[in-house]
């Protein structure tokens, strides 16, 4: 029965959306329907294509480069290019727009040589290819790392093979290597499409109306909260046809590794020919990590900033929000998945899939599905003390407490994953043994289990961890009163065009998540290694 109420509960917010959408204030609908929806779909559409085109170019070689070629420094260059997954997407557009802007420094470059504006103009990010491009720097690591790792672990011994019998390198390439790691790839995909529908700090910043600006807009500027839930739906519908699809192709597909072991230290197949490969990705990590690291260092400036404290106290805020969600999330994640193991519940094979879409769904979309059932639970509550004489105001709504939540419909299927498959390598015969030993259920879960698989905990809570130290709309929306984290400063910040007061809060949040982020990938190469 716990389980079933839980899995009530994080259902709640889209199921609130689902039912807010067909009750809507017809004017207002009226409007976004004959003159905004068409744009918002297109330009949704639009931009998911060409982020998907771009990062797979920028991750899908950088894989086979540092994989299958010959090249000096190959983890230190792997490091780099792992790190831009720590910078905010928002922060790379400030650090873009400036950068393109008129005064800006290509600016005074492009006058330095006599060139006209409309150079200027081509290379202005404030337009739909510019917001391609800066989402492709933050989210090709993603597509990089799982073709990385699908390519050592699948392809490399067939590639070998292939290579010895004088196949060449793009029949290697694209007859080869691609097609064994189509389902890293398909997956790798889904995951930047989500990440691309999910965005709105970028979009909203350069000014480009997707469906999530058009849920925003909806709801803050037309104040219709019925047709920003229709919009979520329609947001929904995309985000679920990307996850049915991606089912589709990955069927009965499933990744053999043929070079398990030290694969990392195997011999690289291609000794020659390096110049291009060497060029290709300093550029990708000058473009994706040394320019907006240096842009944010380089507009901090103390002296002028306004209020030092209220950035270091929205530093404690995210570090507390972040630190709290990711233990709870991982401690609901751990529970479920026990559970499933020991009472072998059908159910919550149902809820672990479900929990998916929770993920899949725009951080924009939750927070709309959150608001409305907290504050109709605080209306029967202030009801039921009112009888009393007694007025105690809002309890959940704009509360730590539906902040927290709201994170964990989020970011949920994202414990599960590592903590699932790392408790499948937990063999069900010790549990067997411990329970004919006397154990109890808890007794299994803390003194066996847990000891186990900490790693797999470990690494889940670190990436829950970045993931909320960097979320905006959730906590844009749903943050108690006055209530800043570092995202949401350095938002407020940069809507007002105050970029140099920008700066900080993003390169707090980006230093931030560095460290764990260094961590996983460093634990990740030393579990693959071993």
């Amino acid at each position: 029965m716990g389980t079933l109420f839980f899995a009530i509960i994080v259902s709640t917010p889209l199921l609130v959306i689902f039912f807010s959408s067909f009750k809507v204030n017809n004017e207002v609908w009226a409007h976004i329907y004959n003159y905004l929806i068409v744009s918002y779909v297109l330009n949704s559409l639009v931009l998911v294509i060409g982020v998907v085109a771009l990062t797979l170019f920028i991750g899908v070689l950088a894989a086979w480069f540092l994989v299958f070629y010959d090249l000096p420094f190959k983890k230190f260059i792997s490091t780099l290019l792992v790190l831009p997954i720590a910078i905010p997407p928002y922060a790379v557009a400030y650090c873009y727009a400036a950068i393109t802007d008129k005064g800006g420094s290509i600016d005074s470059v492009l006058s330095g040589i006599n060139l006209g504006e409309s150079y200027l103009s081509m290379l202005n990010v404030r337009s739909l290819m510019g917001c391609i491009f800066v989402l492709s720097l933050t989210l090709f690591p993603y597509i990089f790392l799982i073709l990385k790792y699908s390519f050592q672990n699948n392809a490399l011994k067939i590639i070998e093979s292939a290579a010895n019998l004088g196949v060449s390198k793009i029949k290697l390439f694209f007859n080869f290597a691609l097609p064994i790691s189509r389902p890293a790839l398909v997956a790798s995909i889904t995951l930047v499409i989500m990440e691309t529908l999910a965005d709105f700090g970028v979009v909203s910043y350069l000014g480009i109306n997707t469906l999530s600006v058009g849920i925003y807009k909806a709801w803050f500027g037309f104040d219709d909260l019925q047709s920003s839930a229709r919009l979520s739906v329609v947001l929904l519908i995309f985000t679920l046809s990307v996850i049915l699809i991606e089912k589709y192709l990955r069927r009965n597909k499933k990744e053999n590794y043929t070079s398990l072991g030290q694969h990392t230290d195997v011999n690289s197949l291609f000794n020659s020919k390096i110049t291009f490969p060497i060029f290709f990705l300093f550029a990708i990590i000058f473009l994706s990590f040394i320019v907006p690291i240096f842009w944010l260092i380089t507009n901090v400036n103390l002296q002028s900033f306004n209020s030092v404290n209220a950035v270091f106290y929205a530093a404690f805020n995210s570090f507390k929000v972040a630190f709290i969600g990711a233990f709870v999330i991982i401690s609901f994640a751990t529970f479920i998945i026990f559970t499933k193991r020991v009472f072998k519940i059908n159910i919550l094979s149902f809820i672990i899939n479900f929990s998916k879409i929770g993920y899949a769904a725009p951080g924009i979309v939750i927070a709309i599905g959150v608001i409305s059932p907290s504050i109709f639970v605080d209306k029967q509550i202030n009801q039921f003390f009112s009888y009393f004489g007694k007025d105690i105001g809002l309890i959940l709504s704009g509360s730590i407490t539906i902040l927290i939540f709201a994170y964990l419909v989020r970011f949920l299927s994202v414990a599960f994953n590592p903590i699932e498959s790392g408790l499948e390598k937990v063999s069900e015969k010790i549990d067997y043994s411990a329970l004919n030993l006397g154990a109890n259920k808890q007794t299994l879960l803390f003194k066996i289990h847990l000891p186990m698989i900490i790693s797999s905990c470990l690494i889940a809570f670190l990436l829950i961890f970045i993931d909320i130290l960097k979320e905006l709309p959730i906590t844009l929306i749903l943050r108690p009163f006055n209530y800043n984290t570092l995202s949401v400063l350095t938002f407020e910040y940069a809507s007002s065009e105050q970029l140099t007061q920008a700066a900080l809060p993003a390169l707090l949040i980006t230093f931030i998540g560095f460290f764990p982020l260094l961590f996983i990938y460093k634990l990740l190469n030393y579990r693959e290694g071993n």
